[in-house]
């Protein structure tokens, strides 16, 4: 999992052109690695892919994580056995 975000969340990485607030698209050429995140993250969708890792980053930043914390500053705790229950 650190492996993962690793590759998206990197501190100091120069893009290609300044950030805005009011940008509706993003036009960014993927190398291997991000594209097979991107497309394991949705089950073989890219578009699907981007929209769970916002939705965990989401989590991540209500549950306490800033970018400016190392990665392996998350940890993961589940209590789903993997059974027939849903997890709780």
């Amino acid at each position: 999992m650190v492996e993962f975000l690793k590759l998206f969340i990197r501190q100091g990485e120069k893009m290609s052109r300044p950030p805005k607030a009011d940008t509706r698209q993003f036009r960014r050429k993927l190398d291997n690695p991000k594209r097979q995140i991107l497309l394991t993250a949705g089950q073989g969708n890219i578009s699907k892919g981007f929209e769970n890792l916002l939705a965990i980053y989401h989590h991540l930043h209500t549950i306490g994580y800033r970018v400016d914390e190392p990665v392996e500053a998350i940890g993961l705790v589940t209590n789903w056995s993997g059974k027939n229950e849903q997890p709780q």
